[in-house]
């Protein structure tokens, strides 16, 4: 912990939490084009736009799953398992991109903007007036870090597969399927390689807005939770300012709750700082004077509000999602297993550079159902927390007065909030192992089905 004059701090100004990530959703016409210009004129251009760049890439993606399946049925009966693996891999990944595409813009387009909307217009920035504070920025930086991180990540090992042919200057495909013609004749060669190149631009922009949203959003959340663990532990000093203390009175309330203080670990994201006493009483002089149960129950009562507000946007997150994650746990269950597969049953010349590509799917496959994962066990936590928080306030000096309202939000806040996929796994760390486990015995036994083939 540091600490530091509240005074000297550069102002938070709110802002839209979601540039970034609604950028990529964007490039994955996921989320529609900046509409709302005054000029009709630019207005109607920009919404041709949006629609004319969405059925071009659905044109992209359904015609690329569509060679695969075609794949699939002509090559059945050859028996080369490898290639028959690498298009059903091909398959999955495209379909999935197609669902998320139009699960996003048009079959939960409201419930994601209204989640977008909630959250950038009642966020707090920070916790409430007392002996510390903490503010959204250290949620904010963990939150463009990761995404940014993870975005690029997934741009880089889906195009990556677009370097390739390339190096290997034989005019192949980045993704081998079945053509009905002759792609290899000139300019045709070049058209079907642009689609294909697409193709992969908007798997990466799809596999990174459908679970990067997420990660961004329990970012967010954990933040959220950040501010009311430190209004919490502070309430009673907050309500000592609104009552208008003495500086006597503080100095000792102060003392009582320097131990709490010094705990570590205390926020998910969030540095607390410490507000000088020059600020208290500056504070403190712009305070009506009330008792104290009054005073404690007005702190109180915005605590509620905030926390309200968490549990809100959690329950709109539960049902944006849940019923993808369900699905999604499967996805990655077998493209883990098949992609492991192919990588160890390549043995072609190309098979380094093959290898190194299918390498970088599983790793992504990995971030991926980590993230999902891991974040929605950090609001878990999270959520658990708030009355520990509570008792980390000087308690114990008013509880005859003040026991009622201790023990009624001590009771509400024992039930802690649980992000599901399908509302039958529950998502945290050991769904991740569990599933890790899942794909991997998957593995074993299609190694045997090979070995007998």
């Amino acid at each position: 912990m540091t600490s530091t004059d509240i005074s000297k701090e550069e102002p938070i100004e709110r802002r839209d939490l979601f540039t970034f990530i609604v950028s990529v959703m964007r490039m994955a016409a996921m989320y529609t084009l900046r509409t709302e210009y005054q000029n009709s004129y630019m207005h109607l251009l920009t919404t041709v736009l949006s629609r004319s760049y969405e059925i071009f890439t659905y044109f992209v993606c359904v015609h690329i799953e569509i060679l695969f399946m075609c794949s699939l049925y002509i090559y059945y009966d050859e028996g080369d398992l490898e290639f028959l693996v690498n298009c059903l891999i091909q398959t999955i990944i495209y379909m999935w991109t197609i669902t998320m595409k139009l699960y996003f813009r048009r079959f939960r387009y409201n419930m994601l903007n209204d989640i977008i909307s909630t959250v950038n217009d009642k966020h707090q920035l920070r916790s409430a007036h007392g002996f510390t504070y903490v503010t959204v920025r250290g949620a904010l930086r963990q939150s463009n870090l990761w995404i940014k991180s993870y975005v690029y990540c997934c741009f880089i090992g889906t195009i990556f597969w677009l370097v390739l042919p390339i190096a290997y200057r034989d005019r192949s495909l980045p993704l081998g399927c079945w053509y009905p013609f002759d792609y290899k004749q000139p300019l045709v060669y070049e058209l079907v390689f642009f689609l294909q190149a697409v193709g992969q631009i908007q798997v990466a922009a799809a596999f990174a807005s459908s679970s990067g949203f997420h990660m961004v959003l329990g970012i967010l959340i954990s933040g959220q939770y950040d501010l009311l663990m430190c209004s919490l532990k502070n309430i009673l000093a907050t309500s000592y300012l609104k009552m208008g203390a003495t500086m006597q009175e503080l100095s000792e309330l102060q003392e009582a709750q320097s131990v709490s203080d010094a705990e570590v670990n205390q926020y998910s994201y969030s540095v607390e700082m410490q507000t000088s006493m020059t600020e208290l009483k500056h504070q403190k002089s712009l305070s009506n004077a009330m008792d104290l149960p009054t005073a404690f129950r007005h702190s109180l009562t915005r605590c509620l509000e905030h926390h309200r507000y968490i549990i809100s946007v959690l329950e709109k997150m539960e049902r944006f999602y849940n019923p993808i994650w369900l699905f999604k746990i499967g996805e990655v269950t077998f493209l883990m297993c098949l992609v492991a597969f192919v990588s160890t049953k390549s043995t072609t010349a190309n098979s380094i550079m093959r290898m190194v590509s299918l390498g970088q799917y599983l790793l992504l496959v990995l971030y991926e159902l980590f993230i999902i994962c891991y974040f929605a066990d950090v609001v878990y936590q999270n959520s658990q927390r708030c009355g520990e928080a509570l008792w980390r306030s000087p308690w114990q000096l008013h509880m005859r007065q003040l026991r009622s309202d201790y023990i009624i939000f001590l009771i509400n806040s024992r039930r802690p909030f649980r992000l599901t996929a399908g509302k039958i796994y529950n998502l945290n760390v050991d769904r991740f192992r569990s599933t890790i486990t899942t794909a991997f015995s998957f593995l074993t036994l299609l190694q045997k089905m090979d070995a007998r083939g």
